[in-house]
C-alpha cells in the first residue's frame, strides 16, 4: 500500500481508496490483464464505473497502458519507471497475454523505419506496437 501512496503522491495524484485498490492490484499483478479480470480480482470492493473512472485516472497521469486483445477486450498494465518498451503475445488458446522484449538491434531498425514514415509521411508517431498471435504450446500451465 505505501508503494500506491507513493506512485500517486510522486505524481501530485489525490490518494484515495479505489486508487490504492486498484493500483495494488495491478502491481501484484505479472502480465498485463483485462479489465473484467481486473474487475473479477477485485472482488466487488470497487464498481465498474469507479473501476474505469480510476483507469481513466491512472492513463491520464501515463502510469497505465491499455491495449485490446485480438477479441476487442481491453487488456491494461503499469508502466512505471523499471517499465521496459516490449510487446506482446497473444495465446487464441488460453488468452494468456505474455510481455516480450524484442532484441536491441530490431528496436534499433525499427526506430529508424518509424522516423523514415514521419518524414515521407509528414507524420509524429508517438508510440508503436508489435503484437504475435498463435497458440501456446503442448507445455502451457494455463492450456490445460
Amino acid at each position: 500500500m505505501d508503494n500506491s501512496r507513493k506512485i500517486l503522491t510522486d505524481r501530485k495524484v489525490s490518494i484515495t481508496n479505489p486508487r490504492i485498490l486498484v493500483l495494488e492490484e495491478l502491481l501484484g499483478t505479472k502480465n498485463p490483464i483485462t479489465v473484467d479480470e481486473l474487475l473479477s480480482k477485485l472482488e466487488n470492493k470497487v464498481a465498474k464505473s469507479t473501476l474505469y473512472r480510476v483507469l481513466n485516472d491512472l492513463k491520464n497521469i501515463n502510469i497505465l497502458n491499455e491495449f485490446s486483445t485480438p477479441d476487442n477486450q481491453s487488456v491494461v498494465e503499469l508502466i512505471l519507471e523499471d517499465h521496459t518498451h516490449h510487446h506482446h503475445l497473444f495465446c487464441s488458446d488460453c488468452g494468456e497475454i505474455i510481455d516480450v522484449e524484442m532484441a536491441k538491434e530490431f528496436e534499433n531498425k525499427l526506430s529508424k523505419e518509424i522516423k523514415r514514415i514521419e518524414k515521407e509521411f509528414n507524420f509524429i508517431i508517438e508510440d508503436h506496437r508489435l503484437e504475435l498471435f498463435g497458440k501456446c504450446t503442448d507445455l502451457c500451465l494455463n492450456c490445460k
